[in-house]
């Protein structure tokens, strides 16, 4: 073999296989992560999540599904992240109803801000979700 060709196939070879990383990344920092609610409400005076309830959002990036828990039912919906800015849309299941009033709302808390979201910040191993008022708080799961 040439000297140049074996050149030319050193500099050729790191390229591609960046590029393959590249591909191969997510697109967003929501794709294909779970999280677990930590807080929610006024950024002033976040609310913690009811002991013993876990409050859940999973972002799947195949056709942009988002599903979770209200720490009561369950919901399943979609989501579109552009840059920082976020849209959520959901329908919630049918499921058990939940005996203490505290939970059911928690529960209405949580999915009337989720359909306001309007930006996120993800920074290590928690994810911020400004909505129109109210602030929720998460921690990866």
């Amino acid at each position: 073999m040439s000297r140049s060709w074996m050149s030319r196939w050193e500099l050729f070879l790191p390229a591609a296989l960046l590029l393959a990383l590249l591909a191969c990344a997510p697109s967003n920092p929501l794709d294909n992560t779970s999280w677990k609610l930590t807080g929610f409400g006024p950024p002033e005076d976040l609310t913690p999540v009811i002991e013993g309830t876990t409050v859940s959002l999973d972002f799947i990036s195949k056709g942009n599904v988002l599903s979770g828990s209200t720490g009561c039912n369950a919901f399943e919906g979609t989501y579109e992240a552009d840059g920082s800015s976020l849209t959520i849309n959901y329908e919630i299941g049918s499921g058990q109803r939940c005996d203490l009033s505290a939970i059911v709302e928690q529960e209405q808390m949580f999915l009337a801000a989720i359909v306001e979201a309007e930006h996120y910040v993800v920074t290590g191993d928690k994810l911020t979700i400004e909505c129109e008022d109210t602030l929720l708080t998460f921690i990866r799961r």
